[in-house]
């Protein structure tokens, strides 16, 4: 696998963290983002500690990563098939199952093709992406910062500190990439962890105090809050910021699945170096086969439950058998 900069890894690893905040379902409030920072320190203190002392590199390891990864990539399809009743996808409501078999096998042929240029060729596309998202993002803060109510912002918590910091974690879909990736960042590990983590905090803030402005007021009728603040949301009177958001929310399904694909097909790789034909479609039928078994579901105590685990796992087992050589280059 090519290596790749920094600035590419981290617009990887937060297309995938931003289309995970795009699908959020339920109420939301300050707790939330108290909590989702939270969780994004712990997991920068952690990545520290791996960049510093550790690398994926025993059988077991990748098989844990490669289990992870598919589970994740099942997670998008299915957050990607719960958000039908709030975007219209042509077909996919009409045709059910089929329907949704048919987006995800669409999606599929795009991210194998994807897979087959490699990572330098995917990453600096996502670089793009990654402009394009942030343009809207910051076009619809700056519109609920001059016309959004802002007294939304305080209004009442329905949930506890505790449950928004397991949120936090839930919503750590690049995590896995980011341990096996980041191996073939080019220079310092640790400067793409802060990169990384950092962006993502921002990132987190500009949503979250974009949507309670915008759409606090409805929250407890809003499905996806995230989705309806873009809704929402118009700065201009000749062309609504929705059709961009639609454009971004498409091309983010892509990259994130895409790059869940790429590090599980790595990881079968490593773990099956004879096993060359067939591997990214083999991941694409197991990521697909995983979101049928979530069923719509999302699984946020069993997504943030693993995706702290697999970090204490990494940082934990770095410790224990640190690297005899550096491994912050």
């Amino acid at each position: 696998m090519n290596s790749i900069s920094k600035y590419q890894l981290a617009a990887l690893l937060l297309i995938t963290d931003t289309f995970c905040l795009f699908c959020i379902s339920g109420s939301i409030s300050l707790v939330t983002l108290h909590g989702m920072l939270s969780a994004t320190s712990l997991g920068f203190l952690m990545s520290l500690v791996f960049t510093a002392h550790g690398s994926i590199t025993s059988r077991a390891q990748r098989v844990l990563f490669l289990v992870y990864t598919v589970f994740c990539g099942g997670t998008l399809f299915s957050s990607l098939w719960r958000t039908r009743n709030a975007i219209y996808i042509p077909y996919e409501e009409e045709l059910g199952v089929w329907g949704r078999l048919l987006t995800a096998g669409l999606i599929a042929i795009v991210c194998i093709y994807g897979s087959s240029t490699g990572i330098r060729a995917v990453s600096r596309a996502a670089v793009i992406a990654a402009a394009a998202g942030a343009i809207c993002i910051v076009i619809d803060f700056g519109s609920a910062v001059f016309s959004a109510d802002w007294e939304n912002v305080s209004r009442p918590e329905d949930r506890s500190f505790v449950y928004e910091f397991v949120r936090g974690f839930a919503f750590n879909g690049g995590i896995g990439s980011f341990f096996v990736l980041n191996e073939k960042v080019n220079g310092y590990r640790s400067s793409a962890a802060a990169v990384y983590f950092g962006a993502k905090a921002v990132l987190t803030a500009l949503v979250l105090l974009t949507v309670l402005p915008v759409a606090g007021g409805i929250m407890s009728i809003t499905g996806f809050p995230v989705i309806m603040a873009a809704q929402l949301s118009q700065p201009f009177d000749a062309q609504r910021i929705d059709s961009l958001f639609l454009v971004v929310f498409s091309v983010f399904a892509v990259f994130a699945v895409t790059l869940q694909a790429m590090t599980a097909t790595y990881l079968l790789k490593e773990l099956f170096p004879r096993f060359c034909r067939w591997r990214s479609s083999t991941v694409m039928v197991l990521m697909i086969g995983t979101a049928l078994l979530i069923s719509g579901r999302e699984l946020i105590l069993l997504r943030g439950v693993a995706s702290a685990g697999i970090m204490v796992y990494t940082a934990m087992r770095a410790t224990k058998y640190p690297l005899h050589k550096s491994a912050d280059k």
